[in-house]
């Protein structure tokens, strides 16, 4: 018995034994009733709905339920009924890119051709993805047969998880039941053109009554009989999906009738409209729209959600209501990873990039197959050894017909259709075979961080895919970091975040936060997730007053006490790299080094700078060095020093290597008091210290020295009249160098 495949859509009585043809025919009669019931109530939804109910009730499965297409080719799930105890799908299957449900469905479909699966695990081999997205919603078995208008396939009924005993009555009751929905679902469109129906959650406009009203607003301007700009405005709740998973769909439900309630009293007309889910259109004056967007935002945040909006404004050259919509909610899906914004406007350019979206959606498999992906290199480096220290792997898309494409043409659309993982994933691949043949060539093999997406973390087998890709190439787990960007924070649960960082951790990978600073839960991610690294965004220095160096080096401080690595990407001067230095902050990124580069490009461009990559001593060497707090030192010093008004104390690291010391790191104190003794380059002071010349020198010298035996090292010291203190500790050692902090106090 075939586990999965096609079945086709028609059949005769005559191939079924008489138990099973009086079933099927039983099926017909109520199939017929259900039609006149839509003809004589006008209600084809409610016989929709009962339909599904008494389908899903004789086979015993969880769901029943219809796909339809969108204006998009995506898929949304129109209608769904759920047995006794089955969590509800249907808000978070909507807009569903095509390609995921067709890879091996739509070759059925296009045959008029249903498909099952008997075993979900048999069927795991030969489409992967799929498998995660039917075994995240508990589906183990299912069938799904196509509908059509007027000869194109519009979408498909289906039922998931059936009991086994009435699989064989599923399939040919599907072959039944889909040409009669197409006749239902044909009857239901013709019923809200006639304009009789709303939204029964929220009250709102039917989209027919909606769409015609915006064809009416074309009309007014073509007939020069209105002088008002009205402007079409999508709005969306952000992140609702995670609202429902979170807090459950009554509530969802309740924060939907919120939203509708702001919306008529702000908009203050009849014309808004619900046509799916969290998805709100609205027709305003243009000289009003700024406000009443803001006043929804605001009045929403005090149920702690957040909305978005796209406003369109409506043209003597529009024809179609669905257009003007899509423009609408395109231009609010621009806002989307901006933390600066919420809402924008239609620009000419946004056409041009649904087109691209579309087109990157439907080949990113050809992409990927082809080579058109690139794995780039930027290199991250150490400003105590001032050597790489890792590279970062970013995903560039180079394609036969548009050409070089950067990140920010791509991923926001990949994550939006839910194929990030493909591209993420790959470009794991692709480092994972860089730094085989780097080991096999006997050549130093970097540290390399790569990045994941949320809806990376939506994978149920991520790391196994991870550990696995590893494994091939036989790369070990501590030459890759795991970038994990803020966003993600916001996009998935607390459990969820922890379980993924804890996993990882089990797993020997250390795992940075990315673009801290981005979101609005920065401080609280600090608490609550264990991080072993922060990548800050220098553009956060870019719109840079009096307050942003503090600013800055207090986060530096905050994630040194908490033993949080650091990282400043985006670094563009000599300037910034010398500030960043100064408070201690380890390592940087950006363009002052390099661009991202392909991987002979970027080592060459290295070479030529010299710049050397760190060997694994020497990374496991700075990585302790790096934990010096020269901001706020972590060791304790005599308690009378609590007791007397001291200067700021000047903070130094040295590095010994063959019995020579040399600074390394210096605090802005230490830098003035060596200006103040004639010191223009840390090397003059340097040699003064190795030559122990002079008491303070000499007494710095003995204190280094007793430091590397493990002894106390602290002595009190006078200049200039004035007494000081200062005291060393060794923080790091390798087989060829050592690396001490020093501390030096002067009283009043």
């Amino acid at each position: 018995m075939k586990k999965y495949g096609s079945f086709k859509r028609d059949f005769n009585f005559s191939d079924f034994d008489q138990p099973m043809a009086l079933k099927l025919l039983g099926y017909v009669g109520m199939l017929n009733r259900c039609m006149d019931s839509a003809i004589k109530t006008g209600n084809p939804n409610e016989s929709i709905m009962t339909f599904l109910k008494e389908m899903g009730l004789a086979l015993n499965a969880d769901r029943t339920y219809i796909f339809q297409k969108n204006a998009h080719g995506h898929y949304d799930n129109t209608y769904e009924w759920c047995n006794e105890g089955v969590t509800p799908e249907k808000e978070t299957l909507q807009d569903m890119p095509a390609e995921a449900y067709e890879a091996q469905w739509g070759g059925a479909f296009a045959n008029n051709s249903g498909y099952f699966i008997r075993d979900m695990e048999d069927y795991k081999e030969v489409d992967p993805i799929m498998y995660q997205v039917l075994k995240r919603q508990g589906i183990n078995q299912l069938v799904v047969s196509p509908f059509y208008f007027e000869g194109n396939q519009v979408g498909f009924l289906g039922a998931d998880n059936p009991s086994v005993e009435q699989l064989d009555l599923c399939i040919p009751l599907m072959q039944l039941a889909s040409s009669y929905m197409a006749s239902l679902l044909r009857h239901s469109i013709f019923v809200e053109k006639r304009g009789n129906s709303t939204d029964t959650l929220t009250g709102l406009s039917s989209e027919v009554a909606f769409n015609k009203h915006l064809l009416d607003e074309v009309a007014l301007i073509k007939g020069t009989k209105s002088d008002v700009q009205n402007d079409v405005v999508y709005f969306d709740i952000s992140n609702f999906k995670f609202f429902n998973k979170e807090h459950g769909y009554q509530e969802g439900d309740k924060l939907l009738q919120k939203m509708a309630a702001v919306l008529r009293r702000e908009v203050g007309t009849y014309w808004i409209v619900r046509p799916t889910s969290d998805r709100f259109y609205a027709v305003i004056e243009d000289e009003r729209v700024d406000d009443v967007i803001r006043t929804v935002h605001d009045v929403m945040e005090k149920y702690s959600v957040s909305i978005r909006a796209g406003i369109y404004p409506i043209s003597a050259s529009d024809e179609s209501p669905g257009t003007m919509m899509d423009r609408a909610r395109m231009t609010a899906n621009t806002t989307q990873g901006n933390y600066r914004t919420y809402y924008t406007r239609y620009a000419d350019q946004m056409e041009a990039d649904m087109v691209l979206s579309n087109y990157l959606i439907s080949h990113i498999d050809e992409a990927i197959a082809k080579g058109w992906i690139k794995v780039y290199y930027q290199p991250i480096v150490d400003t105590f050894s001032s050597k790489i220290s890792t590279y970062e792997a970013l995903a560039r898309w180079v394609d036969p017909q548009y050409g070089f494409l950067n990140p920010f043409q791509f991923i926001d659309v990949l994550e939006r259709g839910h194929l990030i993982h493909k591209l993420d994933l790959y470009i794991l691949e692709l480092v994972c075979r860089d730094l085989e043949d780097d080991r096999k060539k006997g050549e130093l093999s970097p540290v390399v961080s790569v990045n994941l997406s949320r809806y990376d973390l939506e994978l149920d087998d991520l790391h196994e895919q991870i550990n696995a890709i590893l494994a091939k190439y036989g790369v070990g787990r501590n030459q890759v970091r795991i970038e994990i960007t803020e966003s993600a924070l916001i996009n998935n649960s607390e459990a969820v975040i922890k379980d993924h960082i804890s996993r990882f951790h089990e797993d020997g990978y250390l795992v940075w936060l990315d673009d801290f600073g981005s979101g609005m839960s920065s401080l609280n991610s600090l608490q609550t997730f264990d991080f072993d690294l922060l990548k800050i965004d220098m553009a956060f220095l870019r719109n840079a007053n009096e307050r942003t160096p503090i600013i800055l080096t207090d986060i530096i401080d905050m994630a040194k006490r908490l033993d949080i690595k650091t990282l400043a990407e985006g670094v563009e001067t000599e300037k910034e790299y010398d500030f960043l230095h100064s408070i201690g902050c380890v390592l940087t990124q950006g363009y002052y080094f390099s661009k991202p580069l392909p991987r002979a490009e970027v080592a060459a461009k290295m070479r030529d700078r010299g710049l050397m990559v760190e060997t694994a001593e020497e990374h496991n060497f700075y990585r302790e060095v790096g934990r010096v707090n020269i901001v706020n030192p972590d060791f304790s010093f005599r308690d009378r020093l609590n007791d007397q008004l001291s200067e700021m104390p000047a903070i130094m690291v040295f590095l010994e290597e063959e019995g020579q010391y040399k600074t390394i790191c210096a605090n802005h104190t230490a830098e003035e008091w060596a200006q103040v003794l004639g010191i223009k380059e840390t090397s003059e002071l340097d040699d003064r210290l190795n030559r122990a010349v002079g008491a303070n020198y000499a007494l710095l010298n003995q204190l280094l020295k007793a430091a590397k035996r493990g002894e106390d090292a602290d002595a009190e010291f006078e200049f200039k009249g004035r007494q000081g203190y200062m005291r060393v500790r060794k923080v790091a050692e390798s087989t060829s160098a050592h690396a001490y902090i020093s501390k030096i106090v002067i009283f009043f």
